[in-house]
C-alpha cells in the first residue's frame, strides 16, 4: 500500500509524544554533562589560579634568595705568609686570603636562641643597600647578607595602633623565611677581626638589631616557609667527592681546624643546591586548630643533616605533610657562584 496516498491533503509529518520526551531526556542528560564538565573545569582553574597565588610570595622569596647567593664573594687577594701567623717575623712564602666570610649550615647550631629550622646561610655580596642618601647611587657598595628560617609569632611587627585595644594577643605564631641585611654602615665583619681569630658575631650579634634609622638587620621574605637547605657542591672539574658531607660550609673552618691546607680556606663553593619547602596559610590555621592553637613543629631537626640520606630525607618530609593534609610546594635550584675560583687542595699553602 502506498502510505502517500493514505495521507490527508495538506497533512504533515510530525514527532509523537513519546518521541518528543525521549529527545528532552536525551537533550537533558547532555545539558548536564555539559554543566558538571564546565563546573569541574570551573573549579579545577580556580584551583590551580589559588594554588599559585597561594605561592606566589614564596616563588617571588626563592628566586630573590639564588640571585644574591649567586653574588656572594670573598675577594680574595695574595699577601705573605709568616711563620705561625707572626706578622713580626720574617715572611716565607705567599698565599691566598681573603677578610671576608662564606658559612652556611644548621640554623640551630649557627644562630642563638629562638626556634630555627634547616639550615641558614651567610655571606658578602656587592648589593648596595645603604640608608644613608650619599651612598644610594653606589650600586656596588658590599653589604653581608644571610637567609635563615624562623618559627615565632609576629608580635614585634604588629604597628602599636593595630594592636587590639582590650590586649587581647592578636599575633600569629608561624613559620617565617628571614632576611638578614644590614647596610653598608652597619656592616661588621672587618670589624671582627678574622684575620687573627675565627668569628660569627659579625651576624650572630646582628640577627635582631637595628639600624641607626630604626630599620631592623632581619626582616621576614615570607611566611609559612617551613624548610631552607643549603647543600655547597663540587662542580665536574673540582673532582667528584662530597664537598659539604653534613651541610656545613665554613670560608674560614681552617682557623677552627688549625689547618692551613683546609680545601675551603678562603674559597666559595662552586655550587649551591638550594631547596625550599612552603606550605600554604589553609593548612597552617587548621594545623593551629587542631593542635589547640599552637602550630606543630613540621620538620624534625633529624631530618637533613646529612647530604647522603638528602633525597630519602625529602620523601619523608613530603609523606608527613600529605598524612596531616598540609599542601606543600618545593623549590629547588643549583645556583652557581660567579665568583668561586675554587682550587685543588694541592694547590694550597
Amino acid at each position: 500500500m502506498n502510505s502517500q496516498q493514505d495521507r490527508k491533503p495538506g497533512s504533515r509529518p510530525a514527532f509523537t509524544l513519546l518521541e518528543l520526551m525521549v529527545s528532552m531526556t536525551v537533550l537533558a542528560l547532555i545539558m548536564l554533562l555539559v554543566f558538571q564538565m564546565l563546573d569541574t573545569t570551573q573549579k579545577t582553574f580556580q584551583s590551580s589560579r589559588a594554588r599559585a597565588s597561594t605561592f606566589k610570595e614564596a616563588r617571588v622569596a626563592f628566586e630573590g634568595i639564588t640571585r644574591r647567593i649567586g653574588q656572594a664573594m670573598l675577594n680574595t687577594y695574595f699577601d705573605y705568609k709568616y711563620p705561625n701567623n707572626n706578622p713580626l717575623s720574617t715572611p716565607t712564602d705567599y698565599e691566598r686570603k681573603s677578610d671576608l666570610h662564606f658559612i652556611s649550615g644548621r640554623a640551630d647550631t649557627l644562630l642563638r636562641g629562638g626556634q630555627y629550622s634547616t639550615h641558614c646561610v651567610f655571606f658578602q655580596a656587592p648589593l648596595g643597600f645603604s640608608l644613608r642618601p650619599e651612598n644610594q647611587s653606589l650600586g656596588s657598595l658590599l653589604n653581608s647578607w644571610g637567609y635563615f628560617i624562623e618559627k615565632g609569632d609576629d608580635s614585634a611587627q604588629i604597628p602599636q595602633f593595630l594592636k587590639t585595644y582590650d590586649g587581647a594577643d592578636s599575633s600569629r605564631e608561624r613559620y617565617r623565611l628571614m632576611e638578614f641585611r644590614p647596610p653598608t654602615e652597619n656592616m661588621q665583619v672587618y670589624g671582627a677581626n678574622l684575620r687573627n681569630s675565627y668569628s660569627i658575631d659579625w651576624f650572630q650579634n646582628q640577627i635582631n638589631l637595628a639600624s641607626d634609622g630604626g630599620v631592623p638587620f632581619s626582616r621576614p621574605l615570607a611566611e609559612n616557609i617551613i624548610a631552607l637547605v643549603i647543600e655547597p657542591k663540587r662542580s665536574e672539574k673540582t673532582g667528584a667527592a662530597v664537598l659539604s658531607p653534613r651541610y656545613e660550609y665554613d670560608s674560614r673552618r681552617f682557623q677552627k681546624s688549625n689547618n692551613a691546607r683546609d680545601e675551603t680556606k678562603h674559597q666559595l663553593p662552586p655550587l649551591v643546591e638550594v631547596t625550599m619547602v612552603a606550605i600554604d596559610e589553609e593548612s597552617v590555621i587548621r594545623n593551629v586548630q587542631i593542635n589547640g592553637g599552637k602550630l606543630e613543629e613540621l620538620v624534625p631537626s633529624s631530618l637533613f643533616t646529612n647530604q647522603a640520606q638528602y633525597e630519602n630525607d625529602l620523601r619523608v618530609l613530603e609523606a608527613s605533610l600529605v598524612k596531616k593534609r598540609i599542601t606543600y610546594r618545593v623549590f629547588n635550584e643549583t645556583v652557581a657562584i660567579r665568583a668561586s675560583k675554587f682550587s685543588d687542595p694541592q694547590f694550597l699553602r
